[in-house]
């Protein structure tokens, strides 16, 4: 039983044992009050009617005698009047009957009032006439006492109604309300939700209490913060260069392998700075360094989201480009990379005025055909840059298919889908859907002992024949901010599947949606119209969004929430900026970038990730690796504690198909 409620079933007990003592000792007064009084009424009318008689016993007149009893008595409460004529021994006797009482009969039962009887003799003088004799009727007494009863026991139980509500409120107030919060912050202590201190409670005994909450609070928050930190920390030390803020060698070289590996076009530029070489040479530390703070601050702010960029080495930037959104024009990146060329001279001479040196840039194409590996795209690098040398205008061009180089000035025949641009992906994702022919891949997320977790689902555009994966067409929609109608149209879709299959489906949700608040509202509505795969449907939400759109996602997890539904946040740890950001979300897993699982046998790496997986863990958030590929990596990621996989390596023969499809 909880204090709460012993307190107040103690306190209800006392109390109505209270009353009840009250109440027992105010009938019992009453009844002893209603005796008396009936005593000394039987008194004063024996003593009335032998001072009216006694004339009249000295004349004898039994007739006279006769009318004052009657008189004196009749209708009245008295149930018998004897007078005993001494002189003769004649007895006149009157009896009257009960008169009709409203007290039920168990209460005369259950209360004893005896009637009273009550003697006198008569005389005149020394002489004595006679004796009467009265008895009473007690029926005016239980009438008094049933009354006085029922007004005692509305009164008790008003009283005791009032009472117990009085009570309630002060436990209410002194008791729960402080046991409540007590109860809340040790709940949001546990899953990490810190939030203000208690507040001082107004019950002397809870205040050490609250004190001691409060600290263990701030120091769990402060031991979080730490270890985010620290996170934070291992992450930029084992990915992020610096002196400019940008990826690093190692983290670049991860996405430079990646971007080969992917069956799709893009573009590397790379520029040489030679000042910052030059000025380390001098050991001119300081000014080397800040140049490389502006290069890196300018070249963070002139390319896109989805482009890669990091300093491969002390005087050289490399931007990774994919060419999901235009068709290739040559010319035209040309004449980009010379404007940002110049926007870099100007930094290097406001910082470095005394050792202007040329800079240097190169642009390398790759097509799908392009069979390049990360050591062949490396020494291709110094093949442009030294091509840029011997340039006019300080830059290069080379254009890579089938392991071929072509120069800028040759024609290449490039795949269909290289050829379109953000429109008409747009135009063909929008016929797609209208004509219902987008369907879904899924792939198995499974824990460490092979049982499935969940399925992720991937679109899949089929248009004459061929089948677009959706890294092909989602860049192109992402960059016109038309990504909603494309969700909505997934998110019905895997309602429907999940009406004809039992499984736990999880479906990405594009930042451009979560942050257009029509598609918000008619979510709310899609929900509480589906309430029946709440269990079933997993939102999987990016990271950037709850960096750079914190309010706007805040309110989808909200309305995901509030219908029961759960969400995941994929690329996880892939900024560089905190991820104390998790305290204020409550998600159900988190699925580690792939910068830190690709090659998690590196020391630095392992540190990095092992410092993201506890972060997860102790605010109890499953943790799940993607692209799991070999057993090496496999059990490498399952000895630091990774809690689900997905990946080649995890999927099941009969899942080969269903994987991420390829155009």
């Amino acid at each position: 039983m909880s204090l709460y409620r012993q307190l107040f079933l103690g306190l209800s007990l006392l109390f109505l044992m209270l009353l009840a003592g009250i109440a027992f000792s105010q009938f019992t007064t009453t009844r002893s009050y209603l005796v008396e009084q009936q005593t000394i009424e039987i008194n004063n009318a024996i003593h009335a009617v032998g001072l009216a008689i006694t004339p009249y016993l000295e004349e004898n007149d039994t007739v006279a005698i006769e009318s004052v009893i009657n008189a004196m008595f009749d209708g009245s409460l008295y149930q018998k009047v004897t007078l005993t004529l001494l002189e003769d021994n004649s007895v006149i006797e009157r009896a009257y009957p009960a008169q009709a009482s409203d007290v039920p009969h168990w209460f005369q039962l259950w209360v004893s009032i005896p009637a009273i009887t009550r003697q006198n003799t008569l005389t005149s003088g020394w002489l004595q006439y006679g004796t009467i004799t009265v008895t009473s009727y007690p029926t005016l007494a239980y009438s008094k006492l049933w009354q006085s009863s029922w007004q005692l026991l509305t009164t008790f139980i008003l009283g005791f109604v009032i009472g117990v509500l009085a009570l309630k409120l002060l436990l209410d107030h002194f008791v729960k309300k402080p046991l409540r919060q007590f109860q809340q912050k040790a709940h949001a202590i546990a899953d990490k939700h810190f939030g203000h201190p208690l507040p001082t409670p107004q019950t002397k005994e809870f205040i050490p209490l609250a004190d001691a909450f409060n600290q263990m609070s701030a120091k769990i928050e402060q031991h979080f913060n730490q270890q985010a930190q620290e996170a934070d920390l291992l992450r930029k030390r084992a990915y992020q260069d610096p002196e400019s803020g940008l990826n690093n060698r190692r983290r670049l070289l991860l996405h430079m392998e990646d971007w080969l590996e992917q069956d799709a076009a893009g573009t590397l530029v790379i520029i040489k700075l030679e000042a910052i070489s030059r000025l380390r040479n001098q050991k001119h530390f300081k000014q080397a360094a800040k140049l490389a703070e502006k290069i890196g601050h300018h070249l963070r702010a002139s390319i896109l989201q989805q482009h890669k960029l990091g300093r491969l080495s002390h005087s050289e930037f490399v931007i990774l480009r994919p060419k999901h959104d235009t068709p290739s024009d040559t010319e035209q990146d040309r004449h980009a990379i010379l404007n940002l060329l110049d926007q870099l001279s100007h930094i290097q001479s406001s910082c470095s005025p005394n050792s202007l040196q040329p800079i240097l840039g190169g642009m390398i194409t790759k097509h799908t055909q392009s069979s390049l590996n990360v050591s062949e795209l490396l020494a291709q690098c110094d093949n442009v840059l030294s091509k840029a040398l011997h340039s006019p205008q300080r830059i290069a061009v080379v254009h890579h298919q089938n392991g071929t180089q072509f120069s800028s000035a040759q024609e290449m025949h490039q795949p269909e889908h290289l050829l379109r641009g953000k429109q008409q992906w747009l135009e063909l994702c929008q016929g797609a859907i209208e004509n219902d022919n987008i369907t879904l891949s899924f792939q198995t997320a499974r824990d460490s002992q092979h049982h499935p977790l969940h399925q992720e689902a991937f679109a899949v555009l089929k248009h004459h024949e061929h089948c677009y994966s959706a890294h092909l067409f989602i860049p192109a929609l992402t960059a016109l901010k038309q990504t909603a109608a494309l969700d909505r149209y997934i998110i019905r879709k895997a309602a429907h599947y999940l009406s004809l299959h039992q499984t736990f489906l999880a479906i990405n949700i594009a930042t451009t949606s979560l942050t257009d608040t029509g598609f918000v509202q008619w979510l709310d509505s899609f929900l509480a119209e589906h309430p029946v795969v709440s269990q079933q449907l997993i939102f999987e939400l990016p990271e950037n969004a709850f960096l750079e759109h914190n309010a706007q996602t805040r309110l989808l997890c909200l309305v995901l929430e509030k219908h029961r539904f759960t969400y995941g946040i994929d690329h996880f740890g892939h900024h560089f900026d905190s991820v104390g950001y998790l305290r204020q979300f409550n998600p159900q897993y988190v699925k580690i970038d792939t910068d830190f699982t690709r090659q998690p046998d590196d020391e630095v790496q392992q540190d990095a990730l092992r410092a993201l997986i506890q972060t997860a863990h102790h605010r109890n958030i499953k943790t799940i690796a993607t692209r799991v590929e070999h057993q090496p990596q496999y059990l490498v990621l399952k000895n630091l504690g990774i809690m689900g996989f997905q990946g080649h390596y995890i999927t099941d023969p009969k899942e080969a198909n269903h994987g991420r499809p390829t155009s």
